[in-house]
């Protein structure tokens, strides 16, 4: 109801009913409304209303198990490998902590059919042992923390890089 009103009060104003070219005349009260639903909606809805599966998962067994999992699909992983975090939700890694957000608001920008994977690493001790796994996994070739890529795909950022917002949108937004 309040739309409708909003909209009723809109068609009142001259210049909304002033004719500014004959092709953007609004002639009615239901154009009008129309108008502006469809640029809300527009503006506001997400059309495929699918959003991205996001998975958290840590340590080495874990993720080589999602992975399996989500390599049947043929649908875009993108992965995170970051830093373990205490207690307090503080990763140890801090490029890691500048990078996350960065991440997390860039998904946005990812395609509603594809995943999301967040793996921690664990502690640093673990992580700085030549012999970690993530780091002798020929699908990862870990070096830095963080590292974003697309899994099975030659897309990847490494390091400070996965705190560049222009960066990260565009490994979600590229197809290929």
């Amino acid at each position: 109801m309040a739309m409708y009103q909003y909209a009723r009060k809109l068609a009142t104003l001259p210049s909304v009913t002033k004719s500014v070219t004959p092709k953007f005349a609004i002639t009615s009260l239901p154009t009008l409304f129309s108008r502006i639903l469809s640029r809300y909606y527009a503006v506001n809805t997400n059309p495929s209303n699918i959003m991205v599966v996001t998975h958290n998962v840590k340590g080495y067994d874990e993720f080589s198990k999602k992975m399996e999992e989500l390599e049947n699909g043929n649908e875009a992983v993108h992965v995170l490998f970051s830093g373990g975090k205490d207690e307090n939700g503080q990763s140890w890694c801090p490029y890691c902590v500048k990078a996350e957000p960065v991440i997390h608001d860039a998904l946005k920008k990812a395609p509603g059919n594809s995943h999301f994977v967040h793996v921690d690493v664990g502690e640093r001790a673990y992580w700085k042992d030549l012999n970690c796994p993530f780091r002798k996994d020929p699908n990862t070739h870990l070096i830095f923390l963080p590292t974003l890529l697309r899994w099975k795909q030659p897309q990847r950022l490494d390091g400070e890089r996965c705190s560049n917002q222009e960066l990260v949108e565009m490994m979600f937004e590229d197809e290929d």
